[in-house]
């Protein structure tokens, strides 16, 4: 029968396979992905921007997109973030049921963390520590625990394709689609040229009259992009808010 088993946080060989936050870790350190993709499937399940916090809906939604299923285990500790169980006091009442089978992902100081066994991992540890490591925060109030299983007994996890990076993020294929989202939109791309560093820089204007501006609206975060696939990523987000304020 197909088992979880942790792993250390993977954060790949290049700047955009990296996301510090603890979410991404925890997806990584039980799928083997690097933050930055774990980051990325989280983005495209979810439709934010950018992934820092993250709820225990993304998470899931994260989780069972790979095969990997929650269920729900407290064995009769008070869960709570203000006055609930500590996080040493669940690893001593949960002695019996942990072993080096079962992996339970827990939520305690608003912090995204993984125990089989004696055996902790999560995004600030980075590394698999014993539960009585000093990087440990063992007071802080546990709100959440989870334990994780394989969907089916002979599964495996799956690596889906949108968590993995674009082979290109400035194909033709690419600049295509964003001049073809731009025009349907009214959108104006300028591009600024840095050639003393080989870079560009995509700055989105002219939007409509009546449209505001995306930002204060909260639909992008900013005017610009590194990217053409950062440009049809933004477009496509005024695109979709677009539609909904249409439906509405």
């Amino acid at each position: 029968m197909a088992k979880l088993k942790i792993k250390p946080v993977n954060h790949g060989t290049t700047k955009a396979d990296v996301n510090r936050y603890c979410g991404a870790a925890v997806v990584s350190a039980i799928t083997g992905m690097t933050t930055g993709e774990a980051a990325r499937l989280v983005r495209h399940l979810s439709g934010v921007r950018s992934v820092k916090g993250t709820s225990t809906r993304q998470i899931r939604d994260a989780f069972n997109a790979c095969g990997i299923q929650f269920k729900s285990r407290s064995y009769g500790m008070r869960l709570n973030r203000t006055n609930g169980v500590t996080l040493a006091g669940w690893l001593k009442g949960s002695v019996k049921h942990r072993n080096a089978e079962r992996v339970f992902l827990i939520v305690a100081g608003h912090h995204w963390q993984l125990v089989q066994g004696r055996r902790y991992v999560c995004g600030i540890t980075k590394d698999i520590v014993s539960i009585k490591d000093k990087k440990v925060k063992r007071r802080a109030r546990v709100s959440e625990v989870y334990e994780l299983q394989l969907m089916t007994a002979s599964g495996k996890i799956k690596i889906p394709e949108i968590s993995k990076k674009p082979k290109n993020p400035n194909s033709g294929a690419t600049a295509s689609k964003a001049r073809r989202l731009a025009k349907e939109l009214g959108i104006e791309i300028e591009i600024e040229h840095y050639y003393s560093e080989g870079l560009r820089r995509y700055w989105l204007g002219g939007y409509a009259e009546g449209d505001g501006d995306y930002v204060d609206l909260g639909v992008i975060e900013t005017h610009f992009a590194d990217s053409w696939s950062e440009v049809v990523d933004i477009l496509q987000a005024i695109k979709d808010h677009k539609s909904q304020a249409i439906a509405a």
